[in-house]
């Protein structure tokens, strides 16, 4: 029995073995869109191949080299049934921990890309998991999540910081509501009265916090493989090491320990 890590094993699977099913030949098997394929083709190589993905999404060779490995089966097999699980994001989810946050942008920011998630699923369902795994294990690393904080600055107006007030107004039914104004008088050049600046993020967050979620779906997957794959019958040649999921790396960059905690 060889010891290996589920990451070495899947790119063993994938990289060396996968992609004899269909090698040699025109069957690629079922299931995989035109765009998926193009993606994980573009990650793996750099450049588009003629080949489409085999039933386990490997690119199959063009010289038949005989039958995978029964483990990479095995292996492929429970990739494939990832698509039927779903991840979801939980309450108070913060990825970016190592990013001050005096203001709260960055928390608000996160916290409407959480919801917009949650609402949207294509990203927790199964499907985009099995191609996150498959990528991973093709390029041998996981998905990059290191990035720089992005910078808090006065929301400007043609180039110069700008005010904002607070009024009262009534709709059509009579009923009093706020609004906000432009705070800036212009005949005084001053200010109104009551009048106050807003900050922003210099950039959007978006692919930064998007890049740290599919981290934590990947360790989460990883997890969920190598308990299905440690079963005593299921791999007749390999035996996989422990596995503890490294959901948050990013704490290390602050001192913050790590733990195991699912934040997906």
């Amino acid at each position: 029995m060889k010891k290996t890590t589920i990451e070495a094993l899947l790119t063993w699977a994938f990289t060396k073995e996968l992609g004899k099913v269909g090698s040699g030949g025109t069957y690629a098997g079922p299931g995989y869109s035109v765009a998926w394929s193009g993606m994980l083709e573009m990650a793996a190589l750099g450049t588009m191949v003629d080949r489409s993905p085999n039933v386990y999404g490997a690119i199959p060779g063009f010289i038949y080299e005989g039958e995978p490995n029964p483990d990479a089966v095995v292996v492929g097999d429970a990739v494939r049934a990832l698509t039927h699980e779903g991840f979801e994001i939980a309450d108070g989810w913060n990825p970016v921990p190592d990013w001050a946050d005096e203001l709260g942008l960055i928390a608000g920011a996160v916290e409407k890309l959480a919801v917009e998630q949650r609402k949207r699923a294509d990203r927790l369902s199964g499907r985009h998991i099995l191609s996150l795994v498959i990528t991973s294990a093709v390029l041998g690393r996981g998905p990059t999540w290191q990035a720089e904080a992005p910078k808090t600055v006065m929301v400007e107006h043609r180039g110069k910081p700008a005010w904002f007030v607070m009024r009262k107004a009534k709709d059509r039914t009579g009923k009093t509501y706020e609004y906000e104004d432009n705070g800036f008088d212009q005949r005084r050049q001053r200010p109104f009265k009551g009048a106050y600046r807003k900050w922003c993020l210099d950039r959007s967050i978006r692919g930064d916090v998007l890049s740290r979620l599919d981290w934590q779906l990947w360790q989460s997957a990883l997890e969920l493989l190598h308990l299905r794959l440690s079963a005593p019958t299921c791999l007749t040649s390999h035996e996989l090491w422990p596995f503890r999921p490294i959901r948050a790396p990013w704490k290390s960059l602050v001192g913050i320990p790590q733990d195991t905690e699912k934040a997906s």
